[in-house]
């Protein structure tokens, strides 16, 4: 026999491989064929699908210790001490084990990171050893899978044995140290902080079956789920009450956009000249003119608050729209977007029955639109609906059958715009799923025929083909100008004062994307940064600094994520500040020159950083502040320290006469390092160097901060 784990020879009847240590199944019980029927290994990395394994890997391979938010999902069994007073173990291990797969394969779903199996708890990360920019949602979206999960596996037992399960979930987003841990040679990469801590207090006061999430994490859940306040719970080790809510479901949304701003959204600022576009586009499709417009702009710069603005100048509820949904969640999963709508669109519940199905879908397309009723056959079978016998078995072949459910789909588009104009809206292309941009390349191609305006958002990242045709047009989304940035936080302080100098702040970190000035502004205004004095705002306390919103935080990371090497080239490139030369990098790296230039290369090329001269005299620049501030923010303190007296050796190697030219310079990076005795001279000399400038405030600046340092 062979060790179920390790596959390593095993003598006859061993209870446990020597080689890896896994316990070894000797009997198939009857418990264990009702429980799934399948082998009960322990779960671990060798049996891991897909997505999963590429997860486990990451975190073998993870870098350096970190500082980043997480969200901390911990699962736990109820009464599992009941149950093992019941079985026997081998029996309590084989429902434990089934449930810790069905659990990491839907963690697995939503790109989540199983850092332990506890027993019969799960410790899982949302956000590490990859951000995500809804890590949050993503973590929600996995406990509501879970809890299905569990539920469909009690009822088989309960069946079978008479068994029921239940588990419980508690969530909580915040920041940690995600390091190394190490002891007696074992070593895995945990996080370290308040944060898991409070979920597993969270999951404690949960009852069976239900998920709750604190008021952090529900802040960025936004309007995706319907949540269920359950008031302020006092958990142990934590000094202050926590407010909390459980997750009731998934809230019926029809994009992101919608889910993201139930509370609200600030009047559109600074895209006049876009919206007079879509009119325009909007006039010709009424004439019979179909027209496509591809809508590009990186995250947050407001496409699909331009879409809201088009319905809403458009006629608002009267007008004819179908909106379609690409999800980051269903990225490979094919016909997705049309899907959800067409499902959104016959009104089918969870609960519905193939008859019911059937009725509305033959309704809509023979009765409504007039199609044939092969295009309900066809569109029954995308929809995973059961034939039966209600129609003739198709023979024609896998890829003609996938031609005509394409065509089918695009007539059913084209027919619910064959009496009205209609506004069909695509969103976030970049996760659309391959077959779907079939049917958008059979769409687009006869558009220009129908009487419909076609607009498709995406990011830059995602690539068009359709640009050729006379009846597309794209549109690429800038940034706000200082004075419409400026507008968005006038607003959203409702006109008081902000005190002096914090508005160029905002402007200066947000750099005219639209959400990163609202957010930083209403992070801002309702953190204890600010006091509200009636007419005004006061800085609560005498730093000032801007601290990157948490509802920021997994998107920033997300872009530093999903390149290791840009990664820790802007790690590094953040201790230097917005901008940061080659010269002085390439003294303090650890990379060869090849990598450090390619990695660069990168760094641009995902638009994180411009560059400014040729190499090797180039200086680069972030292109977001908060992009600096989050990479600056993830290093841990002794990193970040070492990296700063790193910069001020090369700064003193590099230039010649750094002391005498740039004083404050040298004295930041030596005070950041810690290296008191060395940054007070610096100060000194700065303010020195600034009065003689008649830099009056400057050099105030510079000689209190070297006195604070002495008095220190």
């Amino acid at each position: 026999m062979r060790c179920l784990s390790c596959n390593v020879e095993l003598p006859p009847n061993a209870r446990f491989c020597l080689e890896c240590g896994a316990a070894q199944m000797q009997k198939d019980t009857g418990l264990v064929a009702a429980v799934d029927g399948q082998s009960t290994r322990p779960a671990s990395g060798s049996d891991i699908p897909g997505q999963l394994a590429e997860n486990t890997l990451e975190s073998k391979a993870a870098p350096k210790d970190e500082r980043r938010q997480i969200t901390v999902m911990f699962c736990d069994l109820v009464d599992s001490t009941a149950l093992s007073s019941r079985l026997d173990p081998e029996d309590l291990r084989a429902i434990i084990q089934t449930y810790q797969r069905a659990a990491r394969d839907v963690v697995c779903r939503y790109d989540g990171h199983v850092a332990q199996f506890l027993g019969d708890g799960i410790l899982v990360y949302f956000g590490y050893p990859r951000a995500h920019e809804d890590d949050a949602i993503r973590a929600a979206h996995a406990g509501l899978g879970i809890l299905a999960e569990v539920s469909s596996l009690s009822a088989r037992l309960e069946q079978q044995v008479q068994i029921q399960l239940a588990v419980r979930i508690g969530i909580h987003s915040g920041l940690v140290v995600v390091g190394e841990s190490s002891i007696g040679g074992l070593s895995d990469r945990l996080a370290i902080g308040e944060t898991p801590n409070v979920a597993a207090r969270l999951q404690a006061h949960a009852s069976a079956g239900t998920i709750v999430v604190s008021e952090v994490t529900r802040h960025l859940l936004g309007g995706q789920f319907e949540l269920v306040d359950v008031g302020e719970m006092v958990l142990k080790g934590v000094s202050t009450p926590l407010r909390a809510a459980r997750v009731a479901g998934v809230r019926a949304s029809v994009s992101r956009f919608d889910a993201a701003t139930h509370s609200g959204l600030t009047p559109l600022v600074g895209r006049a000249q876009e919206v007079g576009l879509l009119t325009d586009r909007w006039q010709l499709a009424q004439e019979g003119e179909g027209q496509v417009i591809l809508i590009a702009g990186e995250p947050g710069l407001g496409k699909s608050r331009l879409l809201r603005e088009l319905r809403d100048a458009l006629g608002g509820e009267t007008l004819q729209v179908l909106r379609f949904q690409c999800s980051p969640y269903y990225a490979n999963s094919a016909y997705y977007p049309l899907t959800e709508h067409l499902e959104r669109a016959l009104g089918y519940t969870p609960d519905a029955s193939t008859e019911q199905k059937f009725a509305a879908l033959e309704n809509l397309i023979i009765v409504r639109l007039g199609l044939p009723s092969q295009h309900a056959q066809l569109l029954a079978m995308m929809l995973s609906i059961p034939i039966g016998e209600r129609y003739p078995v198709l023979t024609s072949t896998p890829q003609r059958q996938k031609e005509d459910t394409l065509s089918a789909a695009v007539d059913l588009t084209l027919a619910v715009a064959r009496n009205d104009c209609a506004l069909i809206l695509f969103e976030d292309l970049h996760w659309v799923d391959p077959t779907t941009r079939e049917f958008l390349d059979l769409l687009i191609s006869r558009a220009s025929a129908a009487r419909l305006l076609l607009v498709l958002t995406h990011r830059p990242e995602f690539e068009p083909r359709w640009t050729t045709h006379g009846h597309v047009t794209a549109l690429a989304l800038s940034r706000l100008s200082r004075t419409q940035s400026g507008a968005i936080v006038t607003r959203l302080a409702a006109g008081k004062v902000l005190p002096a100098g914090l508005l160029e702040q905002i402007i200066e970190k947000t750099d005219g994307v639209p959400l990163f000035v609202e957010e930083l502004t209403r992070s801002l205004l309702e953190s204890a940064q600010l006091r509200d004095m009636g007419d005004r705002y006061e800085f609560a306390d005498s730093s000032g600094d801007l601290k990157v919103p948490s509802t920021l935080r997994d998107s920033l990371m997300a872009r530093l994520d999903r390149d290791p090497i840009v990664k820790e080239i802007a790690q590094t490139a953040a201790v230097f500040g917005r901008e940061f030369p080659y010269p002085l990098l390439r003294a303090v790296t650890s990379l060869d020159n090849a990598t450090l230039q390619e990695g660069l290369q990168r760094l641009v090329d995902s638009g994180l950083a411009f560059r400014r001269g040729a190499l090797p005299e180039a200086v680069f620049i972030f292109k977001h502040a908060l992009v600096q501030d989050a990479a600056y923010d993830s290093l841990v303190r002794t990193r970040r320290q070492a990296l700063h007296a790193a910069i001020a050796g090369a700064l003193e190697r590099e230039i010649p006469h750094a002391k005498e030219t740039q004083p404050e310079l040298l004295a930041h990076h030596y005070t950041a390092a810690g290296m008191i005795q060395a940054a007070v001279p610096l100060w000194h000399k700065a303010g020195v160097s600034a009065l003689a400038r008649v830099a009056a405030q400057e050099a105030i600046s510079h000689l209190s901060r070297g006195l604070e340092l002495l008095a220190a």
